[in-house]
């Protein structure tokens, strides 16, 4: 259940994006900007959320102790297509209280490197100008995330559930996809939001591993952030 939701307003926002591109091809007010590559460096900043076991007690967190950071960059090129390349770092920690069965607390620190392919819909403009001055853009990639976790938890007798070591580093790969807003000023400088979910092949992000029916899924971060955008070309 907890990834329908996402995965409906995935699939409706990129039926939208790329309906509304293909109508908007031959607009001669987006002329300029599918003639000319485009560089920027991006900074964005937000929230995140683990999506970690268990089954029987989700994780109180409190996002203003979770968090990520990333620092890129990003080309588009003719025809609304494009790339980023990220780096980032983050934290997300969570508890699920005192329980009688099991009293469980994590703090993981992550660390990320992804490359994503963008699609972006361009449209409006400054006064006087033909390039688009707002973007809606969609993205879809691929990645390396590496946590390690500080646990705290009581062991149940008879339960094979499966722990990393304390700050142990574990690694895998993870798949980025998500949407966004952006608006670019007159001075290069551009501001937007983005919604990015990063559908990870490790269950050790919150450092544990529940057994199965309890653990029917690998973990997952989901995140808002702030993004910023320099254009250097």
């Amino acid at each position: 259940m907890r990834m329908k939701i996402s995965q409906l307003l995935i699939s409706f926002f990129l039926i939208f994006l790329f309906s509304a591109g293909l109508k908007a091809q031959r607009r001669n007010d987006f002329i300029s900007s599918r003639n000319e590559n485009t560089g920027t460096i991006i900074f964005s900043i937000g929230p995140q959320y683990c999506f970690g076991d268990t089954k029987q007690s989700p994780f109180a967190q409190s996002l203003a102790k979770n968090w990520d950071v990333s620092l890129g960059f990003r080309e588009m090129f003719p025809g609304n297509f494009g790339f980023k390349a990220l780096i980032n770092c983050g934290n997300v920690s969570g508890s699920d209280g005192n329980l009688i069965n099991r009293s469980y607390s994590f703090s993981s620190k992550t660390w990320q490197m992804s490359v994503q392919g963008i699609y972006s819909y361009n449209f409006g403009s400054h006064s006087g100008h033909s390039a688009p001055s707002n973007s809606l853009y969609s993205f879809l990639g691929v990645g390396l995330i590496s946590s390690s976790a500080d646990l705290n938890f009581i062991p149940r007798s008879n339960y094979l559930y499966k722990t990393n070591l304390n700050n142990q580093l574990v690694s895998a790969p993870f798949i980025p996809y998500g949407f966004g807003y952006e608006y670019r000023f007159r001075n290069n400088i551009s501001i937007g939001i983005e919604y990015n979910i990063k559908y990870t092949f490790s269950d050790y992000i919150d450092g544990f591993k529940p057994p199965f029916p309890d653990s029917r899924y690998t973990d997952i971060l989901e995140s808002v952030s702030i993004t910023l955008g320099y254009k250097i070309f």
